[in-house]
């Protein structure tokens, strides 16, 4: 599910005019002027200033007539104040190129004037423009600049101000450790001026990055501190954006009764403020509230609510997300007509956006509602759009990183320029005190040199033999030496071309392990069903084709232990497929015998994946647990299960054929299985016997795995997956592990 967060930003900081008096007084004082003077045009660039909130038109009538005269008065700080309005207002309509160029105009004429201190400002707004713009390395050039501006003038207002907009171009830039670290010095200042209201701000700033990342009980922690200053403080416009953000960490981290107390307080805030937008931010906060409690109906008209509050023209992506969560709720209401109709609605406004990130989840919903409906195919081809959005992502973003360092990289030289230049302006001026003390002795030392010259002549001439020699060698060894920087440097070209590739190919792989997580067996419907349960889960690689499913349909529990054909991405495909059928046989075609439900899946599995003669499929043990009289009954294909009763160990008959195509396809059998309490079933895939290792490197084998479970039957549950973890990774040591490896023990 998506959550639309809404971030709270410092992010424009306009350093220009200040309210002093009303508009009415400034137009009073005009009409009162009886000449076009310096006091004239500060009136009438004030009452420009004083019209940017409320009547743009208005503000740029009286800021050009003010530029006009100031250029006929050649009054320079009249100019500035006009320029630095209208750049303001060219940033309205986005016009921002007609902007930039103000302000470099402006930094010329503050340099014109020597009033170096007011660069600052002049700085800060530019890097603004570039941000709004999304140009990251050159807003942090010049934020930078305005922050150095601010450092030399003892600016401490600003400098807080400017850490926290090069915070925000940091983040935005992806790199979140120097965004942390600005926001942290940030604080820092701020200390000394003990601005609650600013240390708030911080902390909010800071949560948005940890929430970024995914850290979403760092972003509490952060979130929880702004809430109680702006609490404390009793600044509801404040309150009512950190409380929107507090809902969703809370939603995030499953703690939905907390949810429910900040969604209570969202309500009062918002009949305090009775503004739409915040109305639409609860009533979505509530959908997703609801859907994550499963009372779908409820989520579905409080997003109805919101999406009728949201001004489609002005808030497209916001208005797109909604329409995305509507079609999630009706995708679990079943109403996949309702749910595609939705998400394709959210789609096209995404794609007017260009917002790569959101259209990827939305591929990922629409993936789902065709997972749903059986239709794999589309399901597949949907899934693989999200990935390569996400792929694209990644890159933009390692783009995005490698031109915000080369900003940094060329500050840092040019700093190192400017050093040297005015170094050596020093050692010229004292060359020259020097040479003026020393004019007096030239005479001397002039005959001194010729006199010597004379005796060196005949050395010069034997040693320029030697010399033109060494030269020659000099000359040899820097070719060969820049022969070989020349291919060091391609070497680690193509090295980090090589690492960038492999991390686009590993981010892809973690994001699909994410997806793939999400469609594990729920631990806590296991842990309600079996109590007394540990499952030793160790992937080969980062996704596995190994997986335990489980499902609950009336008085039945089902839990399933599977080894798909593969392991790694394939056989994550291939374990995607396998938990589908499984659950479209329990769920929607209300199969309930553990043999039918293997019959089912192998069938699906047959005209999925074996029209081309593949056999792709899975080996799986399955068992179905009546709650009403406590019997279990089991299939399983080529998957053993076993039981422990007492100190006896018994091996249960498997199907020797796997869920898939093979040479045999008769029906699977369905078994009984007598037990008594206390008793410990073990389900288990072949990886740990398989495993290569011991003294000798050779394969652990079943006999051995029967043993150890055997031996450490009598201890608490979570104290033998500690004991069969440390046996494997003893067993294996330094070699490969060479398969998924899932083992489950449940005490009956």
């Amino acid at each position: 599910m998506r959550g639309v967060i809404t971030h709270f930003l410092l992010l424009l900081v306009y350093f220009g005019l200040s309210q002093s008096r009303s508009i009415d007084s400034l137009k009073s004082c005009l009409s009162l002027s009886k000449s076009f003077d310096t006091i004239y045009i500060n009136d009438l660039n004030e009452i420009g200033w004083q019209y940017l909130d409320n009547s743009t038109d208005s503000s740029k009538k009286y800021v050009l007539k003010a530029l006009h005269l100031s250029k006929e008065l050649n009054f320079t700080n009249g100019l500035i104040d006009s320029k630095n309005t209208l750049g303001i207002l060219h940033r309205y309509s986005d016009e921002n190129e007609k902007a930039i160029v103000l302000y470099l105009e402006i930094i010329e004429l503050r340099k014109l004037q020597n009033r170096l201190s007011k660069l600052t400002g002049a700085y800060g707004n530019l890097g603004s423009v570039y941000y709004e713009i999304n140009d990251f390395p050159q807003a942090l050039t010049y934020y930078l600049k305005a922050f150095e501006s601010a450092k030399v003038y003892l600016q401490t207002d600003n400098q807080i101000v400017l850490l926290n907009n090069i915070g925000n171009v940091y983040k935005s830039s992806g790199l979140n450790d120097l965004a942390i670290e600005s926001y942290q010095n940030g604080l820092k200042l701020n200390k000394a001026r003990n601005d609650e209201i600013q240390e708030g701000q911080f902390y909010v700033n800071i949560a948005n990055v940890y929430e970024q990342e995914g850290l979403f009980k760092e972003a509490l922690r952060y979130y929880q501190s702004a809430y109680l200053i702006f609490k404390k403080t009793e600044n509801i416009r404040l309150l009512s954006i950190v409380l929107n953000n507090l809902s969703a960490s809370l939603r995030h981290l499953g703690e939905l009764k907390r949810a429910a107390k900040i969604l209570e307080e969202m309500q009062e805030v918002a009949d305090y403020l009775k503004e739409d937008d915040y109305y639409a931010d609860l009533a979505e906060k509530k959908a997703t509230y609801y859907l994550a409690i499963h009372q779908n109906r409820k989520a579905l008209i409080e997003i109805e609510k919101a999406l009728q509050l949201t001004d489609s023209t002005y808030n497209r992506v916001t208005f797109a997300n909604r329409l995305l969560t509507k079609s999630d709720i009706y995708n679990e209401l079943a109403n996949y007509e309702q749910a595609l109709l939705f998400c394709n609605r959210g789609i096209a406004v995404m794609m007017g956006q260009n917002n790569k990130g959101n259209v990827g989840a939305a591929y990922i919903s629409k993936s789902k509602i065709y997972q749903n409906m059986g239709n794999y195919k589309s399901s597949l081809q949907y899934f693989q759009l999200a990935v390569e959005l996400n792929d694209s992502l990644a890159s933009d973003a390692f783009n995005t990183k490698m031109a915000t360092f080369n900003s940094l990289n060329k500050l840092d030289r040019k700093e190192k320029e400017l050093a040297l230049a005015n170094s050596s302006k020093e050692k010229i001026e004292i060359e020259n005190k020097q040479q003026s003390l020393f004019l007096s002795g030239s005479v001397i030392i002039g005959i001194l040199v010729l006199i010597l010259l004379l005796f060196s002549f005949r050395a010069y001439r034997v040693k320029k033999k030697d010399n033109q020699q060494l030269n020659q060698q000099k000359q040899e060894i820097q070719e060969k030496n820049k022969t070989l920087h020349v291919r060091q440097i391609e070497l680690e070209h193509q090295k980090l071309v090589i690492e960038e590739k492999q991390k686009e190919i590993l981010d892809s792989i973690h994001y699909a392990k994410r997806i793939q997580q999400t469609l594990l067996a729920n631990r806590s419907l296991i842990n309600r069903n079996l109590p007394e349960n540990f499952i030793l889960f160790k992937p080969k690689d980062i996704v596995s084709g190994d997986f335990y499913w489980a499902a609950e349909k009336g008085e039945y529990f089902y839990l399933a232990v599977c080894d798909s054909t593969g392991h790694g991405v394939p056989g994550a495909f291939m374990s995607l497929l396998n938990i589908t059928f499984l659950n479209e046989a329990i769920n929607e075609k209300n199969v309930r015998e553990p043999q039918e439900v293997l019959n089912h899946v192998r069938q699906k599995l047959i005209e999925s994946v074996s029209q081309d003669g593949g056999q792709d499929g899975m080996d799986c043990i399955l068992i179905c647990l009546n709650k009403t009289d406590n019997s279990i009954s089991y299939s399983a294909a080529k998957n053993a299960l076993l039981k422990v009763s007492g100190n006896e160990l018994f091996e249960f008959q498997a199907d020797k054929m796997p869920v898939g195509k093979g040479e045999v396809l008769d029906s699977f059998k369905l078994r009984q299985l007598n037990y008594k309490k206390g008793d410990f079933l073990y389900l288990y895939s072949d990886g740990f016997a398989d495993q290569f290792g011991g003294p000798r490197g050779k394969k652990f084998k079943s006999k051995a795995l029967h043993e150890q479970l055997l031996a450490c039957t009598s201890l608490p549950v979570k104290e033998q997956e500690k004991m069969m973890d440390k046996i494997f990774e003893d067993w294996r040591g330094d070699l490969e592990q060479i398969d998924d490896v899932l083992l489950i023990g449940i005490r009956m």
